[in-house]
């Protein structure tokens, strides 16, 4: 594969694992009333937050493990690794940036392996920013009663 081909189709699988990301938690956004109306702040003073919380990291760690299966089907596809074990195993270190260097692409990958490194960083700072205002929201009902 090409270096054009490369870069047009690690943009395509960066746009459509952000689009995942994001519609994730878009769709999740509703769900939290509901949820924090499940756990009635008077009689579950502990448990309202540790529910929302719980529920927040689920919905991230969902998003993220649907673009790493995403990326380990396009490597299984692109690469000449051997199975989807394999493949996965990729993607995930890549997608972290941990990048163990164990598992090396041949030229015809490279650049679409920058593209899910780059995916990681970007949705892992799309998380953090979700995780900060679930944070501020649910934190001072925590403290509330405490002053």
């Amino acid at each position: 594969m090409g270096a054009v081909q490369q870069i047009l189709l690690g943009t395509g699988l960066l746009t459509f694992s952000a689009l995942v990301h994001i519609g994730t938690i878009a769709f999740s956004i509703p769900c939290f009333p509901k949820l924090a109306g499940m756990f009635d702040a008077t009689r579950w003073p502990r448990l309202q937050p540790v529910a929302l919380l719980s529920f927040a990291v689920f919905v991230l760690v969902s998003a993220h493990t649907l673009q790493i299966w995403t990326w380990s089907v396009a490597f299984l596809w692109i690469t000449d690794l051997p199975n989807l074990v394999t493949s996965f195993y990729f993607a995930t270190v890549t997608y972290t940036t941990l990048g163990y260097g164990d598992i090396v692409l041949g030229p015809d990958a490279r650049i679409v392996a920058t593209f899910c490194a780059i995916t990681g960083l970007l949705t892992f700072g799309i998380s953090t920013a979700f995780l900060i205002g679930v944070l501020s929201r649910v934190l001072p009902d925590v403290f509330e009663g405490d002053e």
